[in-house]
């Protein structure tokens, strides 16, 4: 009986395997000594696949860089996703409620750090160079989040804050909780922390509610 699709052969599984290697040896090296640092040698040493494997699967250095950032943004892109949800479709409670849930949402995933921590210095070198991975990682992954927040925090607003104003201010915090999970030092340091407990975590969660709830964003929740 003949199927609709045919399963995928050895050659096919193993060419499969053997490109996710590359791209999760890219991610780790690459976060480590960064795209400059990183020969096509030890990438291949690391993902423990022939030299030739590079451009056979990517082409070279460049587009198996790139190919390591799409990965990435593809997974941000899944959970930003998520937390944009928040705000779409019919709305049960207070639309200012369901922005400050969003954030706090936004912020609890990156305190969460429960993605490899080769990925946080991966994206952290590309952000640091805003070189074409981030504009990638950017496009795809933080560009739709941001959109929806601003979009949506206009309408909250009621047109006190609007434009670049409106913009400026949403960017600033997104960057802000971002800035969590990719200079937690300067947090840790600042505060005496050797990690954010969950007492540490409330206590942002709290600041970020506090900030929403502020004439920062012209924003009330309804009494």
């Amino acid at each position: 009986m003949k199927t609709d699709a045919a399963a995928p052969s050895g050659h096919e599984m193993r060419s499969a395997k053997t490109r996710s290697r590359l791209i999760e040896a890219a991610i780790e090296v690459i976060g480590a000594v960064g795209y400059e640092g990183a020969s096509t040698r030890a990438l291949a040493k690391a993902a423990k696949a022939n030299l030739s494997a590079i451009p056979y699967h990517f082409g070279g250095k460049r587009e198996l860089y790139l190919a390591a950032a799409e990965s990435i943004a593809e997974y941000a892109h899944v959970r930003f996703k998520e937390i944009a949800s928040i705000l779409e479709g019919p709305q049960m409670g207070d639309k200012a409620a369901c922005f400050e849930e969003a954030l706090v949402r936004l912020l609890h995933f990156l305190l969460r750090d429960a993605e490899p921590h080769a990925w946080t210095m991966f994206v952290a070198r590309c952000a640091y160079d805003n070189d074409e991975a981030f504009a990638l990682i950017h496009e795809r992954a933080i560009v739709p989040l941001l959109e929806h927040l601003v979009e949506f925090a206009g309408d909250v607003c009621k047109g006190a804050l609007k434009g670049e104003a409106l913009r400026l201010r949403i960017s600033a915090i997104v960057t802000a909780i971002i800035s969590f999970r990719f200079l937690r030092g300067i947090l840790l340091r600042g505060m005496g922390w050797k990690r954010v407990q969950d007492s540490g975590a409330r206590q942002i969660e709290e600041m970020i509610r506090g900030l929403c709830r502020s004439n920062f964003l012209e924003v009330q929740l309804s009494q």
